[in-house]
């Protein structure tokens, strides 16, 4: 598996490069940088181009650019699906203003890769250099995001199954295949996390054949083309609605290839949306603990219960909705992460908490089958996290604004179950914060 089918100049894309190189010489001369340089590097780059998953690539990288940028933006347009276009256009039309090959492949092949509005505007200044000239571009032009999907696979972690790749494969018209993988976060609301490039499905299973996990839970399934695209686009879907999501360094760059295949797969099976777990349910599920052999310890008004609903509520809202499953990673993220920042209590809750999730995750794991050694992993993450979860939910500052609103409520004296009290601290807290 590689990450790519050759590799990039070590300098790093063009519009990278001439950003920075720009940057240097307007910080040196005093005056701002412009697009020009830019629009110059890119059409150079985009005539070295020699292949349509190449190019592909390249552009992909190039809109990659821009989306790392949009929080340069004002957050209305950083929001917004015209943020490339805001951040590209004068680059195109500085590409558009040099004419020449270079400047018309470079544009059509934004074109082809970008579906949004900059794709578009590349697409009519491409076609009035084209008619201007007659030349249509390199042979392989027309190749440019018209790639066949011939097959498409999940690899996953049978056991804790924290996250999963999906796959598709596709082979342009003149041969060249390749396969895309998305990485995807089952722990993080199913959201893509990062993306990587490999020659093909069997490439990949050869490579999991050679160097086997200790474990031996990593397999590989094939699965239909349709199912793979509606996955990946909900993950990149859900990674575009959160703000300053966890990626990794590759997901910008490899994003608009992998949206690319997605939207060539024919027989699109979108992923329905997630009914949300009812709460007598959950309180159900709660019950049941309660009275198993692992929480009949536990009163039903404790803290301990408290913390199960908890537990019960993180993974069934924040996880992907299976609150049967925990993981190591799981469990930091709840003690770490989650409760300091989103749950008010008392020294008391905290205290109690790592006993009561222990015990959950023996009936969790019990319950949904989980090997006993997995639940043993899972049960040693849990004193590992009890200290940072103790210190930053002591600290109002580590939690969120909707905790932070409710700390400063209690210190005042407001009790927070009262609407009317919380309603009219809320006001004067909204006043202070207004005021200059």
């Amino acid at each position: 598996m590689s990450k790519g089918k050759r590799s990039r100049r070590p300098s790093g894309h063009p519009a990278r490069v001439a950003i920075r190189r720009e940057r240097d010489a307007a910080r040196r001369a005093g005056a701002p940088p412009g697009p020009d340089s830019f629009a110059r590097r890119i059409v150079r780059e985009a005539r070295e181009l020699k292949s349509p998953f190449d190019a592909e690539l390249w552009a992909s990288h190039l809109l990659g650019v821009f989306w790392d940028q949009r929080y340069t933006l004002p957050l209305e347009e950083a929001a917004s699906p015209d943020y490339s276009l805001i951040l590209g256009e004068p680059l195109i039309e500085a590409v558009a203003k040099l004419g020449g090959e270079g400047a018309r492949t470079a544009l059509s092949i934004i074109s082809d890769v970008d579906d949004g509005e900059l794709g578009m505007r590349a697409g009519k200044l491409a076609a009035q250099l084209e008619l201007d000239s007659g030349d249509g571009g390199p042979t392989w032009l027309g190749e440019v995001g018209d790639a066949e999907i011939t097959g498409a696979a999940v690899m996953r972690e049978d056991v804790f199954d924290d996250a999963c790749t999906v796959f598709l494969e596709a082979r342009h018209p003149s041969g060249e295949s390749h396969a895309v993988g998305v990485l995807i976060d089952n722990n993080l609301g199913v959201m893509a996390k990062d993306i990587l490039l490999a020659d093909s499905i069997d490439r990949v299973a050869e490579v999991m054949r050679k160097h086997p996990r200790g474990d031996g839970e990593l397999t590989l399934e094939r699965i239909a083309p349709g199912v793979a695209a509606g996955r990946i686009a909900a993950a990149i879907e859900l990674t575009e609605m959160t703000l300053d999501p966890p990626v990794s360094d590759d997901y910008a760059r490899l994003r608009a290839v992998a949206m690319l295949r997605a939207d060539e797969v024919s027989h699109f099976v979108p992923v329905p949306e997630r009914d949300e777990m009812p709460h007598d349910e959950r309180d159900r599920l709660r019950d049941e603990f309660l009275s198993s052999p692992e929480g009949k310890d536990f009163a039903s008004d404790g803290d301990e219960a408290w913390a199960v609903s908890l537990a019960i509520d993180f993974c069934a809202d924040y996880v992907d909705g299976r609150p049967l499953r925990w993981s190591p990673v799981v469990v930091e993220l709840f003690m770490a992460n989650w409760i300091p920042r989103k749950v008010l209590a008392d020294q008391g809750l905290f205290e109690r908490l790592p006993s009561a999730l222990d015990a959950w995750v023996r009936f969790a794991g019990r319950k949904a089958g989980t090997p006993e050694w997995a639940v043993e992993d899972t049960r040693k993450a849990i004193p590992r996290w009890r200290s940072e979860m103790v210190e930053h939910g002591s600290d109002p500052a580590a939690g969120g604004p909707a905790k932070q609103f409710l700390t400063a409520a209690k210190a005042a004296g407001v009790d927070v179950e009262d609407a009317g009290a919380l309603e009219t601290f809320m006001a004067g807290w909204n006043a202070r914060s207004e005021a200059p």
